[in-house]
């Protein structure tokens, strides 16, 4: 298992042959991002969802994708259009893009994003169930 592990590190080292820096999957100095309203046919580079958390009005997506040597920008995106059911229901797009960043070293990231803007209405206890491209069930969401 040790072996495995630093087979590993000196893999994600070795990938990236155009800059070498090591690999963090925790960005603390990191802005929150604070997600939008707006057309969610936008184009988005490969991304994975590994697992998303909604607690309060923040939104945590834990993404897995490929780099390691340029920058990568992520937006969340809501439709406009809400289907009118009980509670209702807004579609949700992340979008990843990278700037010029060809090395495949595997990244693992959380992504921080304040939803208050996905809300139905932007009263306490307001639901809306939002539903996020790339994952199977939809989430609960209450405005706070």
């Amino acid at each position: 298992m040790k072996s495995l592990f630093l087979f590993s590190i000196l893999l994600l080292t070795l990938s990236c042959a155009t800059k070498k820096e090591s690999i963090s999957s925790d960005y603390p100095k990191e802005p929150e991002l604070k997600a939008i309203i707006g057309d969610i046919s936008t184009k988005s580079e490969p991304i994975k969802i590994d697992s998303v958390e909604i607690k309060g009005n923040k939104m945590i997506i834990s993404v897995t994708y490929t780099g390691g040597c340029g920058n990568h920008i992520f937006e969340l995106i809501g439709s406009p259009n809400i289907a009118k059911s009980m509670p209702p229901i807004r579609a949700i797009k992340l979008i990843h893009k990278s700037e010029n960043d060809n090395c495949k070293s595997l990244i693992t990231r959380k992504l921080h994003f304040d939803i208050s803007e996905l809300a139905y209405k932007k009263d306490n206890g307001s639901e809306i169930y939002l539903t996020l491209e790339g994952v199977k069930e939809k989430m609960s969401y209450l405005f706070e």
